[in-house]
C-alpha cells in the first residue's frame, strides 16, 4: 500500500488554498472541521467550508419557508437574506466539486475546507477509526496528514501523523500549512 504524495498545484482553486478532511463514517470529520474553522478564524483567516452529503438523497431543506416555495415553483437558485446572512439553495442535476468551489471563490475567502469528497484531488487530512480503515487508506490520493488512534509507520517522511492525543500538535501543523499556502499564493500573485 502506498499513499500518493500531493502536488502543490492541487492545493488551490482560483488562488484560494483548499484542504479536505476525509474519513470513514463516524470518524470525527465534522468535529475536526469545526475545530479547524475555529483555529483559522481565531488566527484572523477568512474560512469557507463545504460538506459532502454522503448519506444519499438531498440535504434537508427547511420546509414552509418562502425560499422552499420558490424552489418547488421551479427556481434553480433561491435565497433568503437577513441581517447580513445569505442562504442559497441551488438546484443542478450533477454538481462537481469545482462547480461549488467556483461559487465560493467569489466570496473573498482565504481558505476553503472541504468535508468529504474522498476521490477529489485536493490535499487531504484523513481520519482513521481503526486498523480496518488503514487498508482503505491506500485508495485515497494526496494525503497530507493522518489522524489515527494507532501509529502509522508507512510514508512517515512525506505524510504527517497525529494521534488523538496530539491535537495541539495538529493545530500547529495545520496553521503552519495555512500560512505557507497563503504565502505561496501571495508570491504567485506578485510574480
Amino acid at each position: 500500500m502506498g499513499f500518493s504524495k500531493w502536488k502543490r498545484g492541487d492545493a488551490v482553486f482560483k488562488g484560494i488554498p483548499v484542504i479536505q478532511v476525509v474519513g470513514f463514517k463516524n470518524s470525527g470529520k465534522t468535529s475536526l472541521v469545526c475545530k479547524m474553522i475555529e483555529w483559522a478564524t481565531q488566527s484572523g483567516i477568512s474560512v469557507s467550508s463545504c460538506k459532502h452529503h454522503g448519506h444519499g438523497g438531498k440535504p434537508d431543506v427547511v420546509e414552509g419557508t418562502d425560499s422552499s416555495f420558490h424552489q418547488r415553483a421551479g427556481a434553480k437558485i433561491s435565497g433568503v437574506e437577513g441581517d447580513g446572512m445569505l442562504q442559497l439553495s441551488i438546484s443542478k442535476p450533477d454538481w462537481q466539486l469545482d462547480d461549488i468551489l467556483s461559487i465560493y471563490s467569489y466570496m473573498k475567502t482565504e481558505l476553503i475546507i472541504i468535508e468529504g469528497y474522498k476521490k477529489e484531488r485536493y490535499p487531504k487530512i484523513v481520519l482513521l477509526r481503526d486498523q480496518g480503515d488503514l487498508q482503505r487508506l491506500g485508495e485515497i490520493e494526496n494525503v497530507l496528514a493522518v489522524i489515527a488512534p494507532f501509529p502509522i509507520e508507512e510514508q512517515k517522511e512525506t505524510i504527517s501523523y497525529f494521534s488523538h492525543d496530539e491535537m495541539k500538535e495538529f493545530e500547529e501543523w495545520y496553521l503552519s500549512w495555512i500560512q505557507a499556502s497563503l504565502q505561496k499564493e501571495r508570491e504567485d500573485d506578485d510574480a
